[in-house]
């Protein structure tokens, strides 16, 4: 089984997109300061809430079970 896990966020101007990160990925972008969410429908970027980030944990927590 693959430790990256692929989800769907939506971008302020209400546009799905589809990311995917490994749970190493995802805590060294977040620690860095660099993880930004990207739309490709209208060109956005924004950081992630404390609720997203919340969610991804949770579910790299999920599929390590």
């Amino acid at each position: 089984m693959s430790d990256r896990i692929e989800f769907e966020i939506v971008c302020p101007n209400d546009h799905n997109q589809t990311v995917s990160f490994t749970e190493k990925e995802f805590e060294e972008d977040l620690k860095s300061g660099t993880l930004v969410h990207h739309c490709n429908t209208c060109d956005t970027n924004w950081p992630p809430s404390a609720e997203e980030i919340a969610k991804i944990r949770k579910l790299f927590a999920k599929n390590s079970n």
